[in-house]
């Protein structure tokens, strides 16, 4: 077994910054194939098959959920890495722990409804154009 040291406050403060950095991207990363996926199935319309369309419906859900589990990933490690903090006597910033709340919970409902939401938007545009072909 590896001898444990204690990680000190500036590697603690680091960690943070590096967990806050991944959340922040993975939202970005979400939101950009999002919005290509919508942009894809609207201009695209009748002109993409349907199987073509559920790949890509799957693909864009198999990796959607792959960035909600990472930005879970990253916010309990935001969370665990406070918690180390305040029981080394330090706080982490003067920000409300409710305010973090609110931005994981609205940020985590945001991915999650949204990528249900462009799922439901993609498989209702391949019907209508399949109705219309």
């Amino acid at each position: 077994m590896p001898i444990q040291e204690t990680m000190s406050i500036d590697l603690v403060y680091q960690s943070i910054f590096n967990a806050l950095s991944l959340s922040d991207s993975t939202l970005q990363i979400w939101m950009t194939y999002t919005f290509a996926i919508i942009a894809a199935a609207h201009l695209a319309g009748n002109r993409i098959n349907g199987a073509t369309y559920k790949l890509v419906s799957g693909l864009y859900g198999l990796y959607a959920g792959v960035l909600v589990v990472k930005y879970f990933g990253a916010a309990h490690q935001i969370l665990h890495y406070q918690e180390v903090m305040v029981l080394r006597g330090f706080e982490p910033w003067p920000v409300p722990k409710s305010i973090g709340i609110i931005i994981g919970g609205g940020t985590s409902l945001l991915m999650v409804g949204g990528t249900i939401a462009t799922l439901w938007f993609v498989n209702k545009t391949r019907r209508e154009n399949n109705v219309s072909a």
